[in-house]
């Protein structure tokens, strides 16, 4: 509990000043995300170790999807996604020790795949207009929510949500999480402004809240399920009893792009 309060005291004020600066627009975020998410690539490729990744293959193109975006938006994705293919060609060729190329193909593509968009979506709801208020809002409801299914999930959980993936969750759990999940994003909706007028309706918040708040538990089932097959509790140890930089940013890996989408059709991109 110690380790965890903390990484939360000093993790939470620098991510808080490193959403808030505006340097060389927003570079500053753009770095930040492609560190941290470089690491879970990296994470990843250690938990897919028995396939045997190209690592250098897996990690760039992740790492690169930030700094791409901040520059050319969604075609900076695209492109960053775009270059594991020669790089997956470029290291079959050196390598002389994979057993099972199609593994190590798949194994490579996949922390791509899964953290990339992520990755790169996240700088581009930064840098709309009231992004920031955005970005804020997203990491609370997601945070919130798996905070609100934990103690609800404590208090009353009674019924198993996955017992073969993740066996500590519950349905009251799950469901305590996406109300308060959701309340967190339509409640926020009414302190993000631009120009003295909300950048969300109520029901466009109530709607990009309810599809976040879904989303959420499911991006952190499904890490759960590639640490069960990979045998690990966490997919590292850098942040202590926080378990290492995947643990903590799973959920956001499904839900920035849904907020991305619902905040592009209420126009707020």
């Amino acid at each position: 509990m110690k380790s965890r309060l903390i990484v939360a005291a000093i993790g939470v004020p620098i991510l808080y000043l490193v959403l808030l600066s505006g340097f060389s627009e927003h570079i500053a975020w753009a770095v930040s995300v492609s560190v941290a998410l470089g690491i879970a690539a990296l994470e990843l490729c250690t938990m897919l170790r028995r396939m045997g990744p190209f690592v250098p293959a897996a990690f760039l193109p992740v790492a690169l999807a930030p700094l791409f975006a901040w520059r050319l938006s969604e075609v900076g994705i695209f492109l960053a996604m775009l270059a594991v293919v020669p790089l997956i060609m470029v290291f079959q060729g050196l390598s002389n020790d994979r057993e099972d190329p199609l593994g190590a193909v798949l194994a490579t593509l996949a922390p791509v795949v899964y953290l990339a968009p992520a990755a790169g979506l996240v700088v581009i709801l930064r840098q709309a207009e009231a992004g920031f208020d955005l970005t804020l809002l997203l990491i609370a409801s997601v945070f919130l929510n798996d905070t609100g299914a934990y103690f609800v999930g404590r208090a009353i959980g009674r019924h198993k949500l996955s017992p073969r993936i993740s066996p500590n969750k519950s349905v009251e759990g799950f469901v305590g999480g996406v109300l308060i999940g959701t309340f967190v994003m339509w409640y926020g909706h009414f302190l993000v402004e631009t120009g003295g007028e909300h950048v969300l309706t109520g029901w466009e918040a109530l709607g990009i809240g309810v599809a976040v708040a879904l989303v959420t538990p499911m991006g952190d089932l499904f890490e759960s399920l590639l640490k069960r097959s990979a045998g690990v509790k966490d997919s590292g140890s850098l942040l202590g009893e926080h378990g290492g930089v995947l643990d903590r940013v799973d959920a956001l890996m499904m839900a920035i792009p849904v907020m991305y989408v619902g905040c592009f059709f209420a126009g707020a991109l």
